[in-house]
């Protein structure tokens, strides 16, 4: 028999026993697809247009993007089926215990970033639906996403799986204007092959960021739970959600509203109805950052920092709330530009993980009993951030490969190919100097 839901989640980073698991893979389908309605996917459809792409471009990385994307955010998901740990947890079965203290430090800044520029967009959302000031707006959209990381796990899966419909309906309502705007778009000659390179490796980058957070949503499911089964889950909610947003926002791009503000952009989509999109963009801040406030959370346990889950809860989503209010909007933007930066270190993560788990290194036994450091995964990834350099292209610095592609970007599958193959080799020489050893 499963267990019960809990209100306030009592674990923390702790292995999930038996007796407390429950749910099924397809809760996994709905907070994957509410995560992803938000106002951040609909930015990564607009900057198509933005760069110069017409919009059958747009759509064409938009939908190529996300099959990429989705395929590894739910590969990584798989890899923890059943074992009853949170993704950075489980991690250390592969970096030891305090090799893993590096990517757990840049997935806690990354998560609980994200978290701070969600807040100020769904703060000024609230704000202007009900006419208040921003700093208040700000305290009601933190105050709420605070709530929602203190009770964990069980809570969040509950709220994303209302907010599917919620936010469907408001979506909906979106896609019906962005249909009615149609007849006005303008022909676009097409862009160039750097640009849509560049607007593939956006919409790359969104999706598969979430993979650092993937096995922390499955982690109370039953040990019998079928691989398959959440790899699909997580495939199709990441996939359908951010496509569907991300399209919509293409559309607003290639409508010549790419230079307006997130809330200018809906009051022009919407008009009389930017009421309820305001109301998307605030609902949509709260499901994501619920989402990233919990796995900050859990990524900054596992730094071995002694404090309680809930505590941290609180700490971290304070800290993203205080941020938001601070900040001017150029600081913000600054600030943004430094998170898409730091979101490189994701890629050979994930191919050293994906590596792993097909050599049948990923397990609970393996990550509660890690120590030190495994130099083969460090290396791996180290060179695998190295190998990026070359390849990437940002507002803060463009390598020589991007140059020759005409500002494409291409440094995340350079990444995690590069941090995959040095890891494996790593491994195979590790392998055949312990054989040797055995043998002399």
């Amino acid at each position: 028999m499963m267990a019960s839901e809990e209100l306030v989640e009592p674990l923390g980073i702790e292995w999930v026993p038996s007796a407390k698991r429950h749910g099924k893979p397809s809760q996994l389908f709905s907070l994957w697809f509410s995560a992803n309605l938000g106002m951040p996917a609909w930015l990564v459809g607009v900057l198509g247009p933005v760069l110069g792409l017409d919009l059958g471009q747009t759509l064409f990385a938009i939908i190529l993007g996300n099959i990429i994307a989705s395929l590894l955010v739910g590969l990584t998901a798989k890899a923890g089926t059943g074992q009853g740990l949170a993704q950075l947890p489980l991690s250390r079965s592969i970096f030891g215990r305090r090799g893993n203290y590096l990517p757990s430090f840049l997935n806690t800044l990354s998560a609980i970033g994200w978290y701070t520029i969600n807040t100020a967009v769904g703060g000024e959302a609230m704000a202007k639906l009900i006419h208040i000031p921003l700093a208040l707006g700000l305290f009601f959209v933190a105050a709420g996403q605070i709530a929602l990381g203190y009770l964990g796990y069980d809570i969040i899966h509950r709220f994303e799986r209302v907010m599917v419909y919620v936010q469907g309906v408001l979506f909906i309502l979106m896609s019906y204007e962005v249909v009615h705007h149609l007849p006005r778009l303008a022909h676009v000659h097409a862009g160039n092959y750097g640009d849509f390179l560049l607007e593939l490796a956006a919409v790359v980058s969104y999706s598969f960021s979430w993979a650092p957070y993937a096995s922390d949503y499955g982690r109370y499911l039953p040990e019998s739970t079928a691989p398959q089964r959440v790899f699909w889950a997580t495939f199709w909610g990441t996939f359908l959600g951010t496509v569907w947003v991300e399209c919509i926002g293409a559309v607003v791009g290639a409508l010549g509203w790419g230079n307006l503000s997130p809330i200018g952009m809906v009051q022009n989509l919407m008009g009389p109805l930017t009421g309820f999109a305001l109301l998307a963009i605030i609902f949509g801040t709260m499901t994501a950052d619920a989402i990233n406030g919990y796995t900050a959370t859990l990524s900054l346990l596992t730094l071995d920092i002694p404090i309680r889950r809930t505590q941290a809860a609180i700490f971290l989503g304070a800290v993203g709330w205080l941020v938001a209010w601070l900040a001017n909007s150029h600081l913000l933007s600054d600030y943004e530009n430094f998170l898409l930066l730091l979101s490189y270190w994701v890629a050979p993560w994930v191919g050293i993980v994906l590596v792993a788990a097909h050599q049948g290194l990923i397990n609970k036994d393996r990550a509660l009993l890690a120590k030190g450091v495994d130099a083969a995964a460090i290396g791996g990834f180290l060179v695998g951030i190295v190998a990026v350099i070359p390849f990437m292209s940002t507002i803060l610095f463009e390598g020589p490969v991007a140059k020759m592609l005409d500002n494409g970007d291409t440094g995340y599958y350079a990444g995690m190919l590069v941090g995959a193959l040095v890891y494996y080799l790593l491994l195979r020489l590790r392998k055949s100097a312990a054989l040797s050893h055995s043998l002399s």
